[in-house]
């Protein structure tokens, strides 16, 4: 008996010592998005409901937010921005190219940063 539980033991020991492993931490990739200036007025009609044309062939009446053009406004403010503060508005933390990881669509940069000013401009419906 004693020498099976030396060998449960041991065996034990070993598959806890040898089973794990350790994944290598990949750091996250941060993206440097540029300032637009607060004199740059931002339209959400021309200039933001245009950056959702790729995103309404997921985002229309099946999946939430609905960004088909005439919907998309009232679908996004209040539930997902977060007026006058983008950092904490759902929108801009899950765009594709920052947080959403949709291969078929991604923003650029420049993209995220105009939506960023429009949601810190107050996210008007004009």
């Amino acid at each position: 008996m004693k020498k099976l539980l030396q060998i449960v033991l041991v065996s034990c020991l070993s598959l806890l010592c040898f089973s794990c492993y350790y994944d290598e931490i990949q750091e996250e990739t941060i993206i440097e998005i540029p300032e637009i200036p607060d004199t740059q007025i931002i339209s959400f009609g021309t200039d933001i409901q245009p950056l959702f044309s790729n995103c309404t062939s997921c985002h229309a009446t099946n999946v939430s937010p609905d960004l088909r053009v005439g919907n998309s406004y009232n679908a996004l403010v209040p539930a997902y921005v977060t007026v006058e503060d983008a950092e904490n508005s759902k929108l801009y933390n899950y765009l594709p190219g920052n947080g959403h990881h949709d291969i078929g669509a991604t923003l650029s940069v420049d993209e995220i940063a105009l939506i960023k000013a429009w949601i810190n401009q107050g996210a008007l419906n004009n």
